[in-house]
C-alpha cells in the first residue's frame, strides 16, 4: 500500500499588508478627479450604508456599524479586498479611525466609486492625500477625525 502523504490544511487565507502596495498610480487618477472639483464644496463621495443582516444569520460579535471594519480584542481592524484578496490595513484602539483608514484606502483604489463609511468633499480628500504622501506612505486617521462629524 503506497504511503499517504500529509498535506498541511490552511485554516486561515494569507492575508497581505497594504503597505506592500504601490498606489502611485491609484494617486494620479484620483487626483485628476479630485481637481474638477476642489473649491465647489460638492461632497466628492457619499457614504454608503453597511448592508443590513439577514434575520436567518446570526451575528458576529466582532461586526460593526462600519464597512471594512471588525472588532479584534481590544482593537478595531481594517481589512480592505485589494485584487480579489483581503488586505490587512492594521489595527486601531478607535472605531471611527479603522473607518477612516478604510475610506482612505477604498478612495485610493475605487476613486468617487468608492464605497465609504462617510461622505467626503474633495478637499478633505486631497488633504488626506497630502499628508499620506507627507507621512512617507503612512496614513494618520487621527487627523481627520474631526471632519467625519
Amino acid at each position: 500500500m503506497p504511503a499517504i502523504s500529509k498535506v498541511p490544511i490552511k485554516c486561515h487565507k494569507q492575508v497581505k499588508a497594504i503597505h506592500k502596495y504601490d498606489f502611485s498610480r491609484h494617486q494620479e487618477k484620483l487626483k485628476q478627479k479630485l481637481f474638477c472639483m476642489l473649491d465647489t464644496g460638492l461632497p466628492f463621495v457619499l457614504a454608503k450604508k453597511k448592508a443590513a443582516i439577514s434575520s436567518s444569520k446570526r451575528v458576529s460579535k466582532r461586526r460593526t456599524r462600519f464597512t471594512g471594519v471588525t472588532k479584534n480584542s481590544m482593537n478595531y481592524q481594517t481589512l480592505i479586498v485589494v485584487g480579489g484578496k483581503k488586505t490587512y490595513v492594521g489595527s486601531y484602539p478607535l472605531e471611527v479611525d479603522a473607518a477612516i483608514t478604510f475610506d482612505f484606502y477604498s478612495l485610493m483604489l475605487h476613486n468617487d466609486m468608492a464605497p465609504t463609511n462617510f461622505s467626503w468633499r474633495a478637499e478633505d480628500v486631497f488633504e488626506m492625500l497630502e499628508s499620506f504622501n507627507q507621512n512617507e506612505g503612512v496614513f494618520e486617521a487621527s487627523l481627520f477625525r474631526h471632519k467625519v462629524f
